[in-house]
């Protein structure tokens, strides 16, 4: 694979995060964020976004929202669970 465009880095990032590009296309990746300071920094918000993503526990639903589901879900004929 030749050394990815911005664009392309755009779309790779999160792969090549996960680690879940094949190791040319990693490699690849890895250069141009050598490269390109850029990418290196959309590269970096998106890390530091998602670790923050990654500690901060989501809310549950509010008591309206879970009753209306499970009004829906009786009037459906489903059962919780």
């Amino acid at each position: 694979m030749a050394v990815p465009t911005c664009r392309d880095m755009s779309e790779l990032a999160t792969d090549y995060m996960e680690r879940a590009l094949p190791w040319r296309a990693f490699l690849a990746a890895w250069w141009h964020l050598r490269l390109c300071g850029m990418c290196r920094a959309y590269y970096d918000q998106l890390a530091r976004v998602r670790r923050l993503l990654g500690r901060t526990p989501l809310p549950g639903p509010s008591p309206e929202v879970e009753a209306a589901v499970l009004a829906a879900r009786a009037r459906a004929g489903d059962a919780p669970p």
